[in-house]
């Protein structure tokens, strides 16, 4: 392991002559004692030779091998005309020993202490067949040495671990720098021997691995490592860590319907009918239901059901299409075992237009019932009003543009949520949207005036339906950035009972939290809201380092700035503080120069941060201020 090395009991070095003689020799070793053909022998080592000739060479390395072990006084060579052997009484093989340890599982660290490199490192075989064999050889152990790294990271205690596995561990990087489980156990191990900056450093390298030779992001198990990190709920896994979908608590993702017609209304319901859906699915607490963002960013990259399922750390897929057929649609969804690929249920339903927004109640029902095998139909809340079909349609297109997130998305989704409203003007959740959609306008920063106008408005939708979580969260967003935090939070509250799976609620609440003072439990919600949506959206990473500003912990948030991949004006005014307050002032300077690009306007007094505690505000102004931002 490491190279090749023959040593005596008393330290002494013991030199073959020849590349060939030392691989015949390993060769044999690996073999612990089966005995090999010599025309075996002679091909995969001499190859490249007559036949005569070959055997010949076998036979004069054979002599050389027997006169280094007469040095040592044994003679574990064991032939005849045909075979050969090497008998290991009185030698130890250290490669053989660690596979013997890694397979057992039970001296992990002695076994991590024994890989000091790849085998053989820096020999290669003299032919295409020693080659493949090394080759082959190599992989194994690798494999082994990846389950000994797990185990470690898995079963070692805080400020146990050695240097050996840190050790074993970069040799597996060296071989192979895009092996992620290799980077997750080196992450826990430095966990635990508190050295969470080399931790972080080991994720960006991953990173940037990934997506320089493949052009991916980290999988969820990666990335969920990563953020329990950053937000100190790092947690040591155990022996027979759960999965996500666990019988107490199934995890399901909706796949984007299909338009199996083509036609453009049509795709618009595809898109309501998968967010109904998930959020009927969303209001049972038993389940764990991603997100629809990270469903339908996976859904375009991947095709395969076992692969999405593992990409997304999930055991059930919901798939499904809609189809026109003159004047009715035909809605066929499907329950798929990821990993399996297996259909648990389908249905298909033809139904006119009128009746299209009956389905997905009577879907959800299906899908609950075959998942957990009873449903409480009170908890369908299927007796709320159902929209007009043309205000529905347009609210899903608002909702659709609200989601480009730039400014002239969000003019089109005021229109269309406006228009929804006039469509239909008891909807409850398009006069929500469209309360929301006046404030977004703004970029978050509307006036006064706006944002009573906005308060009516969502108020009288939760009157409407106060079942509504979406409602709900709404008006708590409106009741925050007016700076009323006791509201606000009884509105978020009161969506997270009505959908416990609304990661947008969820991450809006955590960042309340924080400005309440409640930092734990604003970590918390920020991380569940990222585990029930991996593939988030920017602002959720703008959220957490709001919370880990408030915090005081400004590298984190820097750290946590440096993922967005498109920043905002407020996303760069919270890095050029974050930066400013540890000292790196070129970085922060340079981050308020790109905040003053957005907005040539901005200075200290006229930062809003009505939504902001006394305390927070000010943290927020002084970092400012050390960036460079004028009064």
């Amino acid at each position: 392991m490491g190279g090749y090395a023959l040593t005596t009991g008393d330290g002494r070095q013991l030199q073959l002559p020849t590349r060939k003689d030392r691989l015949l020799l390993a060769y044999l070793a690996l073999l612990a004692g089966r005995a090999q053909a010599r025309e075996h022998l002679a091909s995969l080592f001499w190859g490249d030779r007559a036949e005569a000739q070959a055997r010949d060479s076998l036979k004069q390395s054979l002599a050389g091998i027997r006169q280094v072990f007469r040095q040592a006084a044994i003679e574990p060579l064991r032939t005849d005309r045909d075979t050969v052997a090497l008998e290991l009484e009185g030698i130890e093989v250290d490669a053989l020993e660690f596979a013997r340890l890694a397979s057992a599982s039970t001296a992990p660290e002695r076994a991590a202490a024994l890989y000091r490199g790849e085998l053989l490192d820096g020999v290669g075989g003299p032919t295409t067949e020693s080659e493949a064999w090394l080759d082959a050889e190599r992989e194994q152990l690798a494999d082994l040495a990846i389950r000994v790294l797990e185990q470690l990271a898995r079963c070692a205690g805080p400020g146990s671990v050695g240097d050996d596995p840190v050790r074993l561990g970069r040799h597996l990087l060296a071989r192979d720098p895009l092996r992620e489980s290799v980077y997750r156990s080196l992450m826990r191990l430095f966990m635990l021997r508190g050295d969470r900056a080399e931790a972080l450093k080991l994720y960006t390298a991953c990173r940037n691995a990934l997506k320089r030779d493949l052009g991916v992001a980290p999988d969820i198990k990666t990335e969920g490592l990563y953020r329990d990190i950053l937000t100190d709920r790092f947690a040591q896994p155990s022996s027979a860590s759960p999965v996500a979908g666990s019988a107490d608590r199934p995890s399901i993702a909706v796949l984007p319907f299909s338009n199996l017609s083509g036609d453009a209304d049509l795709g618009h319901l595809c898109d309501g009918m998968t967010e109904d859906i998930i959020t009927g699915l969303g209001r049972f607490h038993f389940l764990f239901v991603i997100d629809r963002h990270s469903s339908v960013a996976i859904s375009q990259q991947i095709s395969d059901p076992a692969e999405i399922g593992r990409r997304l750390g999930v055991p059930y897929l919901v798939q499904g299409s809609l189809q026109r057929l003159g004047d009715r649609v035909r809605i066929t969804v499907r329950l798929v075992d990821a990993a399996s690929r297996a259909q648990r249920w389908g249905n298909a339903y033809d139904v006119p237009f009128s009746e299209f927004l009956s389905i997905s109640d009577k879907v959800t029902s299906a899908l609950v019932s075959t998942l957990y095998e009873r449903v409480e139909s009170s908890l369908l809340e299927q007796s709320r009003r159902k929209p007009t079909l043309a205000a529905y349609e347009c609210l899903v297109r608002g909702i659709k543009h609200l989601r480009g997130y730039g400014p002239e998305d969000n003019k089109r989704a005021l229109e269309l949520f406006r228009q929804a409203v006039l469509l239909d003007p008891d909807y409850a959740l398009a006069r929500s949207y469209r309360a929301l959609a006046e404030v977004i306008i703004h970029d978050y920063e509307a006036p006064d005036a706006v944002l009573a106008d906005a308060l009516s408005l969502a108020s009288s939708a939760v009157d409407l339906d106060a079942g509504d979580s979406r409602c709900q969260w709404i008006l708590a967003q409106i009741h925050r950035l007016r700076g009323n935090f006791e509201e606000a939070e009884r509105h978020y509250r009161r969506a997270l009972s009505l959908n416990p799976n609304d990661a947008i609620a969820l991450a809006s609440f955590g960042r309340l939290r924080a400005t309440q003072g409640h930092l734990d439990e604003a970590l918390d919600h920020v991380r569940e809201a990222m585990r029930l949506n991996p593939y988030h959206p920017d602002w959720y990473w703008q959220v957490l380092a709001a919370v880990l500003y408030s915090a005081g912990r400004y590298t984190d948030a820097a750290e946590v700035l440096g993922r967005a991949t498109h920043r905002g004006f407020w996303s760069r005014c919270y890095l050029a503080a974050s930066l400013a307050q540890v000292g790196r002032q070129e970085e922060a300077a340079a981050a308020i120069a790109e905040a003053r690009r957005l907005r040539p306007d901005c200075s200290l007094t006229k930062m809003r941060t009505r939504d902001l505690s006394p305390a927070d505000a000010e943290r927020l102004i002084e970092g400012l201020r050390k960036a460079g931002l004028p009064e």
